[in-house]
């Protein structure tokens, strides 16, 4: 429920701070007074979009904000999932605009994304709008509507679930198709290419090591003349190196300080010794024959062509390689994995096919006690010939099922049943979404209901109805209605004046609860446009008649 809204900065708004009760309340005021303003506020808390024009000039930034109570387990998840569980059973959201377009989002103090804002707001406020009413001029809500009411919402979801699955399957069947029958006409070009891949019988790191094979080859000459000199200078520091060690191995025997020189040194030549011998190893590597300068160059140009054709690198030339592989397997197998995919096909639209049966069903069941409900508060709304039904007609399966819904409604007596799309007038149209709301309560949603222009296009008997309505379904949570009517607003709880006025050169809008002398003036003003006797008189009577 709607307890606080406070509104810094918006539009015409400077401060605004107004607490609202439960049951029916009603917000009134003068055309242009700021009612749709007061709705943007609230709108801005619950998710809608912010907007940077909507900060009042001169200052530099909007801010609006709204404690909630709240009973709905879903409301609590939603807090739980995001950390956002407070201890006292209350929400506060506060919402900021700034002059750059950037908007701040916060749930009890935890910053939320506008998307995660919109979707806590769809749990504690359900408004109904000018929009809401133009909604029912689009077929395609009816099924939503009509899935509200449906007594085990789980069939729909397991539906969707086996449809989802179907869908994935036929995009893959369609796929492997479309495959198969692309690469039979490549069949020979990839074997082709296969074949050439695994002749080469590429390895990563193969190029580079011809490469420095090559490097070695071309500088053969060099590199043996380097050996030579080098092992012929190591010959002979060898040499000396064993006469020194010699001679040292005899003086150590006379002086035993020179023992740890011998030591040393004898590590040394039998490293130049070790050397040496590597040398003269590594110098029968250095040789190489014209046949094997040959094979290297052929093998690195057949390395080189291969990266060209496939990729630019050995290892793309690879992954070709075991693409093609897989596309020659699917050829190869193509048959058999169609064939077990039509099987998995066939079982996903059996079983999509008996839960929709079931869906169908359901909704059909539900299209009866919904219809009836609904068109019993026509009767009540000042309508009491209506005939409302809800249809249920078969169409190819989809993500919703396989049903297309229809709302048909005759308005009078002695007329037939037409889409309420194409027959139905402006305050026909607020009174079945009136009725709607009124046959959905009890079936959870959100716990405070908020209509805009409810008394579109309707007056006299049919006013006080949809009043009778309105305070009704405030019986079990919050309704707040904008209205103009005065049978609406006599029969509100709580009555709430919006109004502008003009403080330092500035127009403002301000609103607060109205009682008493204040509330019947602006009946009057409802009821004639004018607070004189007769219209005071007037209000008084509607006033003390509806207590």
């Amino acid at each position: 429920m709607l307890e606080r809204l406070s509104v810094r900065s918006y539009v015409l708004i400077d401060r605004l701070d107004i607490e609202f009760g439960e049951g029916f309340s009603v917000i009134t005021g003068e055309t242009g007074a700021g009612k749709s303003i007061l709705l943007g506020a609230l709108s801005l808390i619950l998710g809608a979009k912010a907007d940077k024009d909507a900060i009042r000039k001169g200052e530099k930034s909007a801010e609006a904000a709204a404690v909630f109570s709240y009973h709905s387990p879903a409301v609590r998840k939603w807090l739980e999932d995001h950390d956002a569980l407070g201890d006292d059973g209350e929400i506060i959201i506060r919402r900021s605009v700034r002059e750059t377009g950037r908007s701040v989002y916060t749930v009890n103090g935890i910053p939320v994304s506008r998307k995660e804002g919109e979707e806590l707001g769809s749990l504690l406020v359900d408004i109904s709008s000018q929009h809401a009413y133009q909604a029912l001029l689009k077929p395609g809500v009816y099924r939503s509507m009509l899935d509200d009411s449906i007594a085990d919402p789980s069939i729909l979801e397991s539906y969707r679930q086996v449809y989802s699955e179907y869908r994935k399957t036929e995009a893959e069947l369609e796929r492997v198709s479309e495959e198969i029958e692309k690469s039979a006409e490549e069949r020979d070009y990839i074997a082709y290419c296969l074949s050439e891949l695994d002749g080469a019988a590429l390895r990563v790191g193969e190029d580079e090591e011809i490469k420095a094979r090559l490097g070695v080859i071309n500088s053969a000459e060099f590199i043996r003349e380097s050996i030579a000199s080098a092992s012929s200078e190591l010959k002979a520091g060898v040499s000396s190196l064993s006469e020194a060690l010699s001679v040292l191995e005899k003086a150590a025997a006379k002086d035993k300080e020179l023992e740890a020189l011998r030591d040393r040194l004898e590590p040394v030549s039998i490293d130049c010794e070790d050397i040496l011998l590597t040398l003269r190893s590594h110098m029968s590597s250095v040789e190489y024959s014209e046949e094997e300068l040959e094979e290297l160059n052929s093998r690195l140009s057949s390395i080189q062509k291969m990266k060209r054709r496939f990729g630019g690198s050995i290892e793309s030339a690879i992954r070709k390689q075991e693409e093609y592989r897989e596309r020659l397997r699917v050829m190869d197998d193509g048959e058999e994995i169609l064939s077990e995919l039509e099987k998995r096909m066939e079982k996903h639209r059996a079983e999509l096919e008996k839960r929709g049966e079931a869906l169908t069903a359901l909704r059909k069941k539900a299209a009866l006690s919904f219809s009836s409900s609904i068109e019993k508060t026509l009767h009540g709304l000042g309508m009491p010939n209506a005939i409302f039904r809800i249809s249920v007609d078969p169409v190819p399966a989809g993500p919703d099922g396989c049903d297309s819904v229809s709302f048909m409604i005759a308005p009078n007596k002695g007329e037939k049943l037409s889409p309420v799309h194409e027959s139905a007038s402006g305050g026909e149209l607020s009174r079945i979404l009136l009725a709607i709301k009124a046959s959905s309560y009890g079936k959870g949603g959100a716990e405070t209901m908020l209509f805009d222009e409810i008394d579109s296009g309707i007056g006299g008997k049919s006013a006080n109805a949809v009043g009778d309505e309105l305070r009704k379904l405030s019986s079990g949570r919050q309704v707040i209605a904008i209205t103009h009517l005065p049978q609406i607003a006599v029969r509100a709880d709580s009555h709430y004046l919006v109004q502008k006025s003009e403080i330092d050169g500035r127009t403002v809008s301000d609103a607060f609860l109205i009682e008493g002398e204040e509330r019947e003036k602006e009946t009057a003003r409802l009821l004639s446009g004018s607070t004189s006797g007769i219209s005071l008189e007037h209000a008084r009577s509607l006033l003390e008649v509806d207590e």
